[in-house]
């Protein structure tokens, strides 16, 4: 594990998902039954999301959102602080509004777990054959 500095914050540069999470957990001086109560999950499932045993849901990725400062893009990429500027938190509650209503659409919420799958287990080829296929198709980036 490698930290640099960031101003205020800490970047923290690990491989995995799972080991991002943990160390944003454990930065965060969050015991594992306390993060698992305010996300929702079982210890158990917090365990294996880690131990790099399973993905997080759709679902997972928004209650961190929603119940702690991680930033997500950081988690999912590992690129970007760890802790979500201020700035971020002022628009947190309509990010969480707007999210949670589109974690209701089912087919949207499997596609974002079949996202993080490729992302997460995909090699450097397929990871941005998928990067450059969602900047490709998004209409704000024409």
């Amino acid at each position: 594990m490698m930290s640099e500095s960031n101003g205020a914050q800490e970047t923290i540069t690990v491989m995995t998902v799972g080991k991002r999470l943990k160390s944003w957990r454990k930065y965060s001086t969050l015991k594992l039954v306390e993060l698992s109560k305010k996300i929702r999950v079982s210890q158990g499932s917090l365990s294996d999301l880690e131990n790099d045993k399973s993905l997080p849901s759709a679902t997972t990725l928004a209650n961190l959102c929603m119940f702690s400062n991680i930033n997500i893009y950081w988690l999912l990429t590992g690129r970007g602080p760890m802790i979500r500027s201020e700035g971020e938190n002022m628009e947190k509650s309509i990010f969480q509004k707007e999210f949670t209503h589109l974690l209701d659409d089912q087919k949207l919420r499997e596609l974002m777990e079949k996202v993080i799958r490729v992302y997460r287990s995909g090699d450097t080829s397929k990871r941005a054959h998928l990067e450059g296929f969602l900047v490709g198709a998004d209409p704000d980036n024409c």
